[in-house]
């Protein structure tokens, strides 16, 4: 399998890299998130369909991290908490074009780039990656410990 091309950046970093592009993906998660774990694996996938779209991926991680929103996220109108992360952001040339809550896999996600960019120049082939298979069963338990605490359970 090929190497990643997607890591997660420092927020000012990503915002940084998503400012410099053309058209960009952002993407905002945090620690112990199942679904935001599953962000690299996602957006390499997507990365990889779409090879002019720069991928920038930031965790707030930290109190700073956190404050650092009024100044980074709020004025672009880029709105992010616990509980709506995963978060989405596309830009052009670093003004928001569109965001989205939640993750997804990258069938998921290129199907919404593809109603504000068009179709992928290199179309993903499966709507879940290998690497994003592998990544789901390294935080399956992660994702159950998720569940149990709010009293579900997980399926299949």
């Amino acid at each position: 399998m090929p190497q990643p091309t997607v890591t997660v950046l420092p927020l000012r970093d990503a915002l940084a890299r998503a400012d410099a592009a053309p058209v960009a993906l952002a993407a905002l998660g945090i620690p112990l998130c199942p679904s935001c774990e599953l962000l690299e694996a996602s957006l390499d996938a997507v990365a990889r369909s779409r090879p002019g779209l720069t991928v920038a991926i930031a965790t707030l991680a930290t109190a700073e991290e956190w404050a650092d929103r009024e100044e980074l996220l709020w004025p672009r109108g880029i709105h992010v908490s616990r509980a709506s992360v995963p978060v989405l952001v596309l830009m052009r040339a670093g003004s928001v074009v569109a965001t989205r809550q939640g993750g997804g896999p990258s069938g998921a996600i290129d199907a919404w780039l593809a109603g504000h960019l068009g179709p992928a120049s290199r179309p993903l082939a499966e709507p879940l990656s290998a690497g994003e298979a592998s990544r789901l069963d390294e935080v399956a338990g992660l994702r159950a410990r998720h569940l149990s605490v709010r009293g579900l359970h997980a399926t299949g």
